[in-house]
């Protein structure tokens, strides 16, 4: 997924790697654990764009997205999203950096992110539960992630007075499956960032 930036949630500024490791019982959200569940939603994304190692945007991604969050405290939460979509390539630099991708590799991915923060929850009249329909982040290949004229930021929409807002732990996967081959992986775990594999052209 990815840089770390509020990504898909929109935050532009470096966020912290935070150190921690889920148990059996926090499975079920994702390591969120304990609290009072105040944002349960899920959209759909088009045309947004995605970032490899080397920084590049690598592909335009179309998904489902799922949020979640939980008060841990008076002024805390933790949100655990889900992520399944398709992603299309870009000319340009592989996500995992070894080789050259033309446009046009079609494949799906999936993946998991959990972060905490401070601030104030605020819906304002916008809807807390359920499907919000579909987001077109109207991304071109020259725009920055989180950038684009479209992005729709759930963070902001749903949280006033946001601060300490932090990565836990995220995992992604992407498999080609057109024009293309191999599988990518890029994870957070355990405050480390860790990469495998990679999408090649066919001939390669």
């Amino acid at each position: 997924m990815k840089s770390i930036f509020s990504k898909v949630g929109g935050l532009l500024l470096p966020v912290v790697l935070a150190l921690a490791a889920a148990s059996p019982a926090q499975a079920s959200n994702l390591g969120c654990g304990g609290g009072k569940l105040v944002l349960s939603v899920s959209y759909h994304v088009i045309n947004d764009v995605d970032t490899g190692v080397r920084g590049n945007n690598w592909a335009f991604d179309t998904y489902d997205r799922s949020v979640r969050v939980w008060r841990k405290g008076r002024g805390r939460f933790c949100s655990a999203s889900t992520y399944g979509g398709e992603f299309t390539t870009i000319a340009g630099p592989s996500p995992g950096g070894k080789t050259t991708l033309p446009a046009g590799v079609r494949g799906t991915f999936t993946g998991s992110s959990v972060t905490t923060f401070r601030g104030t929850f605020a819906a304002q009249g916008a809807p807390v539960r359920g499907f919000l329909g579909s987001k077109d982040f109207a991304c071109t290949s020259a725009d920055q992630k989180g950038q684009c004229s479209g992005t729709w930021d759930w963070l902001r929409t749903y949280f006033t007075g946001i601060s300490r807002f932090t990565y836990v732990r995220y995992a992604f996967s992407y498999h080609a499956m057109e024009n293309g081959k191999g599988t990518w992986s890029d994870a957070l775990v355990r405050g480390k960032i860790r990469v495998s594999g990679d999408i090649r052209p066919s001939k390669k």
